[in-house]
């Protein structure tokens, strides 16, 4: 062997020691990257393709399905992975957890696809209807097996699948779009499709090859499920709907000749929120952080990692607005081609939302590595209340959602550090997390 090929050897062995981040935190950063600027690829062909409002339609039925979606599964998704990571640890097959699991997520993708049917009858919009129906529905089922897909490749350290589900997710969704725009179909329903369907794809691909997921153990009560999981509802889907509530607000509240403001409203969001993508793999990685420093009851050392984690998002993320200001509208223009875009106080207040949220989510991992879901849960349903109440008042239909979710964010943040302070007090029961459990704590936008 070579003296230079020796060095090379020798410093990979060596970063690899010294790597701070848990197993699995670089191929799941790499997977959620690439799902994200895939979204932002599948928005730009569409915006392309369709009509100012086709393209509303489109991204209202995004906003739904990220809201409904993610919220719902995710909680099934925590603690599947908390369950099958638990019998892993003490030898026990995770098979009968899984099936359960399974069962529960059809029962919860059949319940929220029978609320959309009846929503239907007593909700016209022109929003959503049609093949757009449709696809909520399968999009639907499709987050249902893209969850319970994740719960178990992440709790079975599958870390690699893990990011390929995201990665073929994403490229597919800009692959079949950017196939129909080349063909010209400009229907906002196969678009719709499009983006419900592609998690399935994800599916298939995460799973080919894998081997030994479904080893049989003792039957799973239900409660090995169910423990937590109205807390995790509560908490969850108030979070994906504050993430989402932009984009459904401004097209519940826009007039008939403002067809295209939801649209207008999703590239703007997309633009400003470019950070939470990218802050997705970091929060993997600090929550089994903070949880053996609970479980270890090194608070001081707790308070520091999160305070400096804190600290530094808010002062990239006072950047990042910054840019966002000076930048968005022409990114904006570039990207989608839209000559009706938001301004640059639109996306300052957008990035500060987000960046608000993004230290409010350090903050609410820290609740959970101290146990705390009951507070986490309220933290953010309070968030979700501030915003409707915010966005109620006022008349510039923007402004007045942007300033909702601004309110909503600062709600959420002063909750929960109120609520931390007082946990760490007390120094509660610990709860100790791996990167598999971690992950599934993630607000993801698939």
């Amino acid at each position: 062997m070579s003296p230079g090929r020796a060095r090379t050897i020798s410093l990979i062995t060596r970063v690899r020691r010294e790597n701070p981040l848990p197993e699995g935190a670089i191929p799941v950063a790499v997977g959620i990257a690439v799902n994200g600027v895939a979204l932002v690829g599948f928005l730009a062909i569409a915006s392309r393709r369709l009509t100012a409002a086709d393209y509303s339609a489109l991204v209202v039925l995004m906003a739904l399905l990220f809201g409904l979606g993610n919220g719902i599964m995710q909680p099934l998704e925590q603690e599947l992975a908390r369950a099958v990571s638990s019998r892993r640890a003490h030898g026990i097959g995770p098979g009968p957890v899984i099936r359960r699991a399974v069962v529960l997520g059809v029962i919860f993708a059949a319940a929220v696809c029978a609320l959309v049917a009846v929503g239907q009858f007593f909700v016209q919009r022109d929003s959503i209807n049609g093949w757009l129906v449709v696809a909520l529905v399968v999009g639907l089922l499709g987050f249902c097996a893209g969850h319970l897909t994740r719960g178990v490749l992440s709790s079975h350290h599958r870390f690699g699948a893990y990011a390929v589900f995201f990665g073929a997710d994403g490229i597919s969704r800009m692959a079949l779009a950017a196939v129909f725009g080349a063909v010209g179909v400009a229907a906002v329903g196969v678009y719709g499709m499009v983006f419900a369907a592609t998690p399935f794809i994800g599916v298939v691909i995460a799973l080919a090859r894998q081997r030994g997921l479904l080893a049989d153990g003792p039957e799973a009560p239900w409660a090995e499920l169910t423990k937590a999981l109205g807390w995790l509802l509560l908490g969850t889907v108030s979070l994906s709907l504050l993430l989402q509530s932009g984009t459904i607000a401004v097209d519940w509240l826009a007039s008939p000749s403002q067809s295209e403001a939801a649209g207008v409203f999703m590239n703007g969001l997309q633009t400003a929120r470019i950070p939470l993508f990218l802050f997705q793999a970091v929060l993997a990685a600090l929550l089994p952080k903070l949880s053996r420093l609970a479980t270890t009851r090194d608070y001081a050392a707790f308070i520091v990692a999160l305070r400096r984690l804190v600290i530094a998002i808010l002062l990239v993320g006072a950047v990042a607005t910054l840019v966002a200001a000076a930048i968005g509208p022409y990114f904006i223009e570039i990207a989608f081609e839209s000559d009706y875009q938001l301004g640059a106080r639109d996306l300052a207040l957008l990035s500060a939302s987000f960046v608000l949220i993004m230290a409010t989510i350090c903050i609410d991992q820290a609740l959970i590595a101290l146990s705390a879901h009951p507070r986490m849960a309220l933290g953010w349903f309070i968030a979700l209340i501030t915003f409707i109440v915010v966005t109620s008042l006022g008349s510039d239909l923007f402004l007045r959602v942007e300033l909702g979710l601004l309110a909503a964010s600062l709600a959420g943040l002063v909750w929960m550090s109120v609520n931390l302070i007082e946990r760490l007090r007390h120094h509660g029961s610990v709860q100790p997390l791996d990167l598999s459990e971690a992950v599934a704590e993630l607000p993801i936008q698939q």
